[in-house]
């Protein structure tokens, strides 16, 4: 008995279709989802990213009052430091500037060592923006941008910056 459902496709609508199903399954995967840590970002429009594996860490402290997250990616010749500060635990929002609470400091900090060794930081009270997205008990994702300043250098635009990186405690 011949298949009623297929018999109106033509001969290759069927191989066609499983391939295109096949590829959107393959295209809909974020490619931060690919299990590698990265942190990513342009400077003043050049791509930069930081990927070996080890050197990308998370690591959360706390003095008193005061908590702090930092982000960190590099490698031989270059590095990134992204840091949030606060009153309270560290969670999942957007921090900016930096401030003093009185008893401590509230913000974000971007801290960047180029592959000619210079060191680009921003002013405080700063306009680092960094927004924590996800916190889990093995890795930390989120998003970063900012202006970094050095003395006698053009102002060092950061922009589309990610990180995701493992978690050590």
């Amino acid at each position: 008995m011949k298949n009623q459902f297929f018999s109106g496709f033509p001969g290759n609508t069927i191989p066609v279709l499983i391939f295109v199903l096949f590829m959107i399954g393959a295209c809909s995967k974020d490619d931060v989802d690919d299990g590698n840590y990265r942190v990513k970002f342009k400077a003043n429009g050049t791509p930069v990213e930081f990927n070996s594996q080890p050197t990308l860490t998370a690591s959360f402290g706390q003095s008193g009052n005061q908590y702090v997250a930092v982000f960190t990616g590099f490698d031989a010749e270059s590095n990134i430091s992204i840091q949030v500060h606060d009153g309270k635990a560290i969670e999942t929002k957007n921090y900016s500037g930096y401030v003093s609470t009185g008893s401590g400091f509230s913000g974000a900090l971007i801290a960047y060592k180029d592959r000619e060794g210079t060191v680009y930081t921003q002013g405080v009270p700063g306009n680092a923006s960094i927004t924590v997205g996800e916190i889990t008990a093995t890795e930390v994702r989120g998003t970063f941008s900012g202006t970094l300043k050095a003395t006698g250098k053009t102002d060092l635009i950061i922009t589309d910056g990610e990180f995701f990186v493992k978690r050590l405690n």
